[in-house]
């Protein structure tokens, strides 16, 4: 019986570690506006991202709801998962959730609990 003590107490303390687990959940994307009277009722700026070129489209630029909220994937976010400013490319890590639902250029994001790189436009 006093066995079985240290491992019932090796369990328990595994458990409660557990606990502190951060428990991910997948983010509904939200409708990005169509129209600057949309946009500014969203609270957005309707301008041009990217790179710009003639005629290029204006887009909605809108702040997400979750920024900074801890992800292991873009869909536990509204916008993208973002990686730690030291985090290199194929790291494990745990990301936080973009500042805007848009994010373009050549930006690294997390997937899957691992950074990778990507060129949006």
């Amino acid at each position: 019986m006093l066995c079985q003590r240290p491992w019932t107490m090796l369990i328990t303390a595994l458990s409660i570690a557990g606990c502190g687990a951060v428990p991910y959940t997948k983010a509904e994307k939200p409708v990005i506006p169509k129209t600057d009277a949309e946009c500014a009722a969203a609270g957005g700026n309707w301008t041009t991202l990217g790179l710009p070129y003639p005629n290029k489209p204006k887009v909605c630029d809108l702040k997400a709801k979750d920024t900074g909220k801890p992800c292991a994937d873009s869909t536990h976010c509204q916008g993208i998962c973002v990686p730690p400013e030291s985090a290199k490319s194929g790291d494990a890590v745990v990301g936080r959730c973009s500042e805007y639902l848009l994010n373009f250029g050549n930006v690294r994001i997390v997937r899957d609990g691992k950074v990778e790189r990507l060129y949006v436009e």
